[in-house]
């Protein structure tokens, strides 16, 4: 059997398998020399399966029809390519798919095996945690059957049909990553998608460069809600920001959560905000469940209970679901610790907003430790007009923090972050400023044995370099 793998060699699980001509029909192509079926799709040359339908995309970098022919010489079973591709000599025996836009056609595709699909869909979207989320909420459901959950974050565009398109027949749940950082996206995702339940773990600043205020961001992220059936369930915390922008939206049940409020359907103590122990009491049975995922601080307690209640909410019996936990594993840089030369590395690198930058501050600053605590903090990008005003607002809460020193990497960070940080009182010889990722490696000299560090900031910075050539 084949078996789907990303970019990242993440994913490992059978793929289920589409007649060809069928497929075909889904996107309305022209078609020649079509083997009978192919099993698994991929858009990515390098990870191409035997017997996989190649999908040559047009990006920014690259244009997957440059790498058709090297898909089928290494074991696709026919490529999918728009029409007005300029094809080289010799391909009129070449297996194909002809479509207008593939980018349209996958989307196209997924949607109408979703259409197929029995299992219940639970899609996830938010400023910041869906991966989070996702994880844990697949982790969950799966004490209810197979699951099929969005490898890593490939939640665009491209992402989500291809998530979707791994979802087998037999599979009991799909749990699925919407992303966006343009008005409308969510919406277009969704189409695609057609989940039974969703989840919004949070509304932010992330991209407000792109939408302009806060109250945006909720209509955007509301659109997942408001493609749900009325027979579906919406889960939210109480504590949302834009909670009530965002809940009008929806049709469908509301499921709420909260870390404060006692009324909420599900509401959680913290017991362990070190181990990540959280008791969580269920309004409709009264019922206590002991859930402990090993993730520190209230952010993940929060990202827990929205799991869980989702979880519930699909049937999921509550002490099977608890003890699922021992099976979660989260992806490359989120809250990955590990130990450099005796320095403990928080690396947390994966993408950073005001709303995830304060959380994660403020749950490594709570790490116990007799060492030093650093913080390591990039740009935040896609703020817009916001850029300064944000990074300031950061700026400010690490003083109030008190780190024993601060980094600062990249432009918005050293002249912002930095300049915030030391005029709401954190002293100017605890700060540090570089240019970028790899400048910054420099300051690995002035670590030492016992100390601890954080590394946070957007992805775009890669800041994850800062790592690179560490002996461990």
């Amino acid at each position: 059997m084949a078996n789907a793998i990303d970019n990242d060699g993440l994913m490992n699980r059978d793929l289920p398998i589409f007649e060809a001509a069928e497929f075909a029909r889904w996107v309305e192509g022209l078609v020649q020399a079509l083997p009978p079926h192919f099993q698994g799709v991929s858009h990515d040359s390098r990870c191409v399966s035997a017997g996989c339908l190649f999908v040559a995309i047009r990006g920014e970098r690259f244009d997957g029809h440059a790498f058709v022919e090297q898909a089928l010489s290494q074991g696709a079973a026919a490529a999918m390519v728009d029409s007005d591709w300029q094809a080289p000599e010799g391909v009129s025996e070449w297996p194909l798919i002809i479509v207008k836009d593939t980018r349209r056609a996958l989307a196209d595709a997924a949607a109408a095996w979703r259409r197929r699909l029995k299992g219940l869909v639970v899609g996830v979207t938010g400023s910041s945690g869906k991966t989070t989320v996702k994880e844990m909420a697949a982790v969950f459901l799966g004490a209810g059957g197979s699951v099929c959950a969005t490898c890593g974050n490939l939640n665009n565009d491209l992402g989500l049909p291809l998530s979707v398109l791994t979802m087998r027949a037999d599979d009991a749940f799909g749990v699925f990553e919407l992303g966006t950082n343009h008005p409308g996206e969510i919406a277009a995702l969704a189409e695609t998608a057609k989940p039974d339940g969703a989840i919004i773990t949070n509304v932010g600043c992330a991209h407000i460069g792109n939408f302009g205020s806060i109250e945006a961001i909720a209509l955007e992220k509301g659109a997942l809600f408001a493609a749900l059936p009325p027979a579906g369930f919406a889960v939210i915390s109480r504590e949302c920001e834009c909670f009530e922008t965002v809940t009008r939206q929806s049709r469908a049940r509301l499921v709420t959560v909260s870390l404060a409020r006692d009324d909420a359907d599900f509401f959680g103590e913290l017991s362990d905000p070190v181990e990540g122990v959280l008791h969580v009491v269920e309004k409709a049975t009264g019922a206590m469940t002991r859930l402990r995922s090993g993730l520190p601080g209230e952010h993940n307690a929060e990202n827990l209970l929205l799991a869980f209640a989702a979880a519930r909410t699909a049937g999921i019996n509550p002490a099977e679901a608890a003890q699922t936990l021992d099976k979660l594993v989260m992806p490359a840089m989120r809250w990955s610790v590990c130990k450099h030369g005796g320095v403990t590395v928080v690396n947390d690198a994966y993408n950073a907003n005001p709303q995830s930058m304060r959380a994660v501050i403020r749950t490594f600053m709570q790490q116990p430790g007799t060492g030093r605590k650093i913080l390591v903090l990039g740009d935040m990008l896609e703020l817009g007009g916001q850029t300064e005003a944000l990074h300031r607002e950061i700026g400010a809460f690490v003083a109030g923090h008190a780190p024993d020193l601060l980094m600062a990497v990249g432009a918005a960070a050293s002249r912002f972050l930095a300049d915030a940080a030391i005029k709401s009182g954190l002293c100017s010889d605890k700060v540090v400023c570089y240019a970028d990722a790899l400048q910054a490696k420099a300051a690995r000299e002035v670590l030492s044995a016992g100390d601890a560090i954080l590394l946070k900031a957007s992805r775009g910075v890669g800041l994850e370099r800062f790592l690179d050539g560490w002996q461990v």
